[in-house]
């Protein structure tokens, strides 16, 4: 109809999320050698996202868009509140040790006990986790310069994690030199499949 503007479904189904680049580094040396999903645990609320949506590692110290990988989760961590609130640990570090015994040692970001005891209680302290699958190294390195157009941030501070849309997920795949065909299944339960091949 004339007068009428038509918008184009472009739904989340990405994240954009930066990390130590020795945290990324365990992360798919955990899923080479393993094939087991892994679990990155955020300071804030962990990110909903349709089953096979992709993730986008940025290496903090490096500025680099560095590996990419498959979102398959999320969980909640507890204690979180009635420690920030209350001062009352319990709950909080019986959920520190709950997730340390599940998914260490080889589907977290360390190997070692008390480095992420120290993890967990750095920056008032973790509020939950992703999970994902698949890591993959990016064929190319991405800089902040060419990240920045299209995550539409000016720079990457105040945050751990940027949602991202279709049109932006694909924008960023084909960046770093990937082939790619994403189906977005469903509406009230959406699944993403995506086949991602290397150009």
């Amino acid at each position: 109809m004339p007068g009428t503007s038509i918008h184009q479904y472009d739904p989340i189904i990405g994240i954009w999320v930066k990390a130590e680049p020795r945290h990324i580094e365990t992360f798919i040396e955990n899923w080479e050698r393993h094939r087991d999903v892994q679990a990155f645990c955020v300071y804030d609320l962990p990110p909903m996202l349709p089953r096979g949506g992709v993730i986008f590692l940025h290496a903090i110290k490096l500025n680099k868009l560095v590996a990419y990988a498959k979102y398959v989760g999320c969980e909640y961590g507890k204690g979180w509140y009635e420690y920030t609130v209350f001062h009352d640990d319990e709950l909080w570090i019986e959920e520190r040790e709950r997730i340390w015994h599940a998914f260490g040692l080889f589907r977290l970001h360390t190997h070692d006990k008390n480095d992420f005891n120290n993890f967990w209680e750095a920056q008032m302290g973790v509020r939950g986790l992703f999970l994902m699958e698949d890591l993959q190294r990016s064929p190319t390195t991405i800089s902040w310069h060419d990240l920045m157009k299209i995550l539409q941030v000016f720079r990457p501070l105040g945050f751990s994690y940027k949602y991202l849309t279709s049109a932006q997920v694909k924008r960023l795949l084909e960046l770093i030199g990937l082939n790619v065909e994403i189906e977005i299944e469903g509406i009230i339960s959406p699944k993403v499949i995506s086949e991602l091949k290397q150009l």
